[in-house]
């Protein structure tokens, strides 16, 4: 909800944006400016493939272990999750370039149009999180990306960590110093300097 205004911006006016909220989802244990740094960047490269418009659809879902068993994938361990599906009717991406997108600067945009830092971003911060995703495409019917992120259950013996009262640190112990942040796209860089800065 909180990222819809910026994506309609983001995806322009011929890409029809629908959002399906689940229901019963479980808690994760994500930064939340990365995971909209996540949602961004699969908006983003949904726009592109689709450039005569289409609909960029959003929703999330609940997964149970059992339905997690059930998709007898070798790499998804049977456990609840909670899921977000980022999907395009765009160009697709043939079977041939699939295996290859999370890798870091692999690109099929020209030169000048994108850094290939995109999804293998997005790779980073979902496994960083914990969690899986998956790309299913079909050439000229779309793609779907899918993110698992597992369920945080607080453990019965977890317990808010004690606040340590100690002096904060003088300004002399701080370091200074400047972050670069390079990015084409507006509003991505927008969303990055946001999460960075907070």
């Amino acid at each position: 909800s909180d990222v819809s205004s910026l994506l309609k911006r983001l995806i322009g006016e011929n890409v029809k944006l629908e959002v399906t909220h689940g229901r019963n989802l479980g808690h994760v244990r994500a930064d939340p400016g990365q995971i909209e740094q996540v949602i961004v960047n699969l908006a983003v490269n949904a726009r592109d493939a689709m450039p005569d418009g289409g609909i960029l659809s959003i929703q999330t879902f609940a997964v149970t272990a059992a339905q997690a068993r059930e998709m007898r994938s070798t790499v998804l361990p049977a456990a609840d999750y909670t899921g977000l599906r980022v999907s395009d009717t765009g160009m697709g991406i043939p079977p041939e370039i699939l295996p290859k997108i999370f890798e870091p600067f692999f690109t099929t945009k020209e030169v000048g149009k994108g850094t290939g830092l995109g999804l293998s971003t997005v790779y980073g911060i979902v496994k960083q999180s914990g969690g899986y995703i998956f790309a299913d495409s079909e050439v000229g019917h779309g793609t779907s990306f899918s993110v698992y992120l597992p369920v945080h259950m607080a453990g019965a013996g977890e317990k808010e960590a004690p606040s340590i009262k100690s002096a904060p640190p003088s300004r002399g112990d701080w370091g200074t110093g400047t972050i670069l942040l390079v990015e084409d796209e507006d509003m991505v860089r927008a969303v990055a300097e946001r999460a960075l800065t907070r």
